[in-house]
């Protein structure tokens, strides 16, 4: 194997090593012990699009969108993008 082999070779374990990692996450400060949700938020009639857009609760779990949080979870505060495990 030559040098140039090897380096592809190298590149190409890298690239999949870090690409298979989850590198972006939101963490909540999870507030009054994961209690941030309100029942009167919450509409079951409500129809919301199926976009993935994910957003971190104030609870420290993800919901798909912040329709989906709001509307069907009745959470009072969340960021965008997924939770941290």
């Amino acid at each position: 194997m030559n040098k140039i082999e090897s380096v592809i070779i190298a590149s190409t374990i890298l690239i999949m090593m870090f690409s298979c990692n989850k590198t972006t996450c939101d963490s909540t400060t999870i507030i009054n012990n994961g209690n941030c949700i309100d029942s009167t938020l919450i509409i079951d009639s409500v129809y919301c699009i199926e976009l993935y857009d994910p957003v971190c609760g104030c609870n420290g779990i993800t919901y798909s969108n912040s329709c989906y949080a709001t509307s069907f979870e009745g959470v009072t505060s969340y960021v965008a993008g997924e939770c941290c495990d």
